[in-house]
C-alpha cells in the first residue's frame, strides 16, 4: 500500500503584498483603491539570497476582472526571507508588448539555473475575437541575471495550446525539465486539463501530454484545472491544482509515482486557497501562498506534511 503524506496549512497567513497600498496603483487615482488584486504569481531566489516575487496585478471593474483588458503588468516584490510581512515593492518588472504578440501578462513561473533566471508566462492570443472566445494561448519566455532586468527570448512564443493555455510551472526531474500548464483537451473538447511538456535545455520542448483531465466542463477556458503546481517528495509527486470554475478557493491535491499521470482517484485533500505556489526554504521549511480576485493581495503561510 502506498504511503503518502498530506499537506496541511499549519500557521498564520502573512500579508506579503497589498496592491491597494501600492504607490504604483495610486497613479490611477480614479480607480477605487479597494478594487486592486493580485493573482497567479511566482517566487524565486536569486544568487544573492534575495527572494523575488512576480505576478498578475489588476483591478475589478464589476464582480470579476475582465483580465484581458486590465492585466498588462507583472508586479515585483522582494525580501531576504519568505515568511515575512515586510516585502519591498518595486516597479512593474514587465509590461505587455502588443507589438510582440502580448495581449496581457498572466501567470509567470521562474526557476534559477546556475546564475540565470528563466521565467515563462502566458500572453493570450491576438487573433480577432480571442477576447471573448478562448483560443490557443501562447507561452513566452524572458531571462534575467539579477531578477530585475528581463530580456524577452527571440524565439517567442515558445509553444501554444488550446483553451488559452496558461499557468505554467517548471520542475526539474532527473536532469530534465517538465513544464506543466492549464489547457482544454483540444479545440472541441472543453474539459479542463493539465498538460506537460519536457525539455533538456529549456529551449526545445516536446509535444504536450495530458497528465490529468477534470470531469467538469464549461466554456472554453479550462477554468477547473488552473494554477498547477507539482512537488516531489521522495518517490511521490504531488499535484496541486485550483478547481476555480467549480469553487474559486479550492485547491485539490493528488499524488502519483508518475509525474506524467495523476489519476483523479489519487485525491489526497483539498485546501481553501486559490492560485497557490508551494515553496521550500532550507532554513524556514515549507510554505504555501494564496491570492485571487476576492482578496486584497498575496499571502503566505507555513505548510507541513502529515
Amino acid at each position: 500500500m502506498t504511503s503518502f503524506t498530506t499537506p496541511t496549512i499549519s500557521g498564520a497567513w502573512k500579508h506579503m503584498y497589498n496592491p491597494n497600498h501600492s504607490k504604483f496603483t495610486q497613479r490611477f487615482y480614479w480607480i477605487n483603491r479597494n478594487r486592486w488584486y493580485t493573482n497567479d504569481h511566482t517566487l524565486v531566489k536569486t544568487s544573492d539570497g534575495i527572494w523575488h516575487g512576480y505576478g498578475i496585478i489588476g483591478f475589478r471593474i464589476f464582480k470579476q476582472a475582465f483580465a484581458w483588458i486590465i492585466e498588462q503588468n507583472l508586479f515585483h516584490i522582494s525580501s531576504p526571507t519568505l515568511y515575512s510581512d515586510s516585502w519591498i515593492e518595486h516597479d512593474y518588472v514587465l509590461t505587455a508588448k502588443r507589438s510582440q504578440g502580448e495581449k496581457f501578462l498572466w501567470a509567470p513561473h521562474a526557476i534559477k539555473v546556475e546564475d540565470k533566471l528563466y521565467m515563462f508566462y502566458s500572453v493570450g492570443n491576438i487573433r480577432p475575437f480571442a477576447k471573448v472566445v478562448a483560443s490557443h494561448g501562447n507561452i513566452h519566455l524572458v531571462t534575467s541575471k539579477d531578477g530585475i532586468t528581463w530580456i524577452r527570448d527571440e524565439r517567442n512564443p515558445q509553444f501554444s495550446g488550446p483553451g488559452h493555455a496558461r499557468d505554467t510551472m517548471l520542475l526539474q526531474i532527473n536532469g530534465e525539465y517538465y513544464i506543466y500548464y492549464t489547457q482544454t483537451v483540444d479545440d472541441k473538447d472543453k474539459h479542463s486539463c493539465i498538460a506537460v511538456r519536457r525539455s533538456k535545455d529549456l529551449k526545445q520542448w516536446s509535444g504536450p501530454k495530458i497528465v490529468q483531465t477534470q470531469p467538469w466542463k464549461r466554456w472554453h477556458w479550462a477554468g477547473n484545472a488552473e494554477s498547477p503546481f507539482v512537488v516531489q517528495k521522495g518517490e511521490i509527486f504531488y499535484l496541486f491544482t485550483c478547481l476555480a470554475q467549480e469553487s474559486y478557493n479550492r485547491t485539490a491535491v493528488y499524488w502519483s509515482h508518475d509525474p506524467e499521470y495523476f489519476p483523479l482517484s489519487n485525491h489526497v485533500c483539498d485546501l481553501p486557497t486559490h492560485a497557490s505556489e508551494i515553496l521550500f526554504e532550507g532554513k524556514e521549511g515549507w510554505f504555501i501562498t494564496n491570492t485571487g480576485w476576492d482578496k486584497k493581495g498575496l499571502f503566505i503561510a507555513p505548510l507541513t506534511w502529515e
